[in-house]
């Protein structure tokens, strides 16, 4: 792996913010999301603050979850994060400031558990202090324990939205259902090759809407006409979207809803008959799917362009489905594998 200066986040042992939780600029850049307001006034660098901690904070008070739970435990973490910093900040050798990281009950809950466990062993007979801070080994965990807390995220508010509306799952049969793990880069070891979610998603798009090819998934002639409408800019929109499927643009967020609001209009024929508030909940539903499968393809590819083994690439997504059923469990709808009805 080289930092080249395109790894997404500093190589510092320690950096404000970047324990486990993302500063909120950087998570919001992953997303492609347009930038928080303006901070809370103890957010601004001063002596004694931690601007990230001041950043989530303000994003959990702003609604970023409805389930009391799920609010409380992303509180809780946040404030563990807060005091294990307070911990390793004032610790003179570098390596016991690793070694409190790795040891953290946080390295579990939010890290990445396999990478963690081979810096521990490493840990274990290390003594040259330079060499492992400039080892590709530090660097890979530290990517893979941010990254593995933001797709945990990912899964909480994926859980914590769906039951919100727990009636219309259970009606599609989805109850006991991994919601978006189809959408997580896969790779395929004979093949040499990862999946595209990004193009897998618009081809359920496309199916959605009867405009799909089935023996060619990546045709994304009929939702560009859906998303055109009677424009005749269909061709710019089939562009754009190839250009998404191919990782050669990332898609803005006023875009994706843009082409969401078109897919809703053609699957409810001009909304007529749905209440205000389904079509708000269907039109996020839509864009955060999108969201979640583009992001999870653009940090595969970026994983990939620094070096990191394919391995350790699919190590990292798969925390997604264990947090997921966490998170079920922790807001009282237990998955059935896990003893849920």
């Amino acid at each position: 792996m080289t930092a080249d200066g395109t790894v997404p986040l500093p190589e510092a042992l320690v950096e404000e913010g970047t324990l486990f939780f993302l500063p909120l600029p950087q998570l919001l850049a992953l997303l492609n999301l347009p930038a928080a307001g303006a901070l809370p006034d103890d957010a601004s660098g001063g002596a004694g603050s931690w601007p990230a901690h001041a950043q989530w904070q303000r994003l959990l008070a702003d609604g970023l979850f409805a389930h009391p739970a799920a609010q409380d435990y992303w509180q809780q973490r946040l404030e563990e994060e807060h005091r294990l910093a307070g911990q390793i900040l004032p610790q003179q050798d570098a390596l016991e400031r690793l070694r409190c990281l790795t040891l953290s009950p946080l390295a579990g809950e939010l890290g990445c558990p396999p990478a963690g466990e081979r810096l521990r062993r490493h840990l274990q007979e290390a003594s040259e202090t330079d060499a492992l801070l400039e080892s590709e080994l530090l660097l890979e965990t530290r990517l893979a324990d941010v990254f593995a807390a933001a797709l945990r995220l990912a899964a909480w508010r994926v859980v914590d939205l769906s039951l919100q509306h727990w009636e219309l799952l259970s009606g599609d049969g989805e109850q006991d259902e991994v919601l978006l793990e189809r959408f997580l880069p896969a790779f395929d070891a004979e093949g040499g090759q990862w999946s595209n979610p990004v193009e897998d998603y618009l081809a359920h798009l496309a199916g959605m809407l009867g405009c799909g090819c089935p023996e060619q998934p990546s045709d994304c002639s009929g939702l560009a006409r859906v998303w055109a409408g009677e424009r005749a800019d269909a061709q710019a929109r089939e562009h754009l979207l190839g250009a998404w499927r191919q990782g050669r643009r990332r898609a803005d967020a006023r875009t994706v809803a843009g082409l969401m609001n078109a897919v809703l209009r053609r699957l409810l024929g001009g909304g007529e008959g749905e209440a205000p508030g389904d079509l708000a909940f269907g039109r996020q539903l839509l864009c955060e799917s999108f969201r979640f499968a583009e992001s999870c393809a653009y940090l595969q590819r970026t994983l990939g362009r620094l070096g990191m083994a394919d391995g350790s690439i699919a190590e990292i997504f798969a925390v997604y489905r264990s947090e997921y059923r966490r998170a079920r469990a922790a807001l009282g709808r237990p998955l059935a594998e896990d003893g849920g009805a």
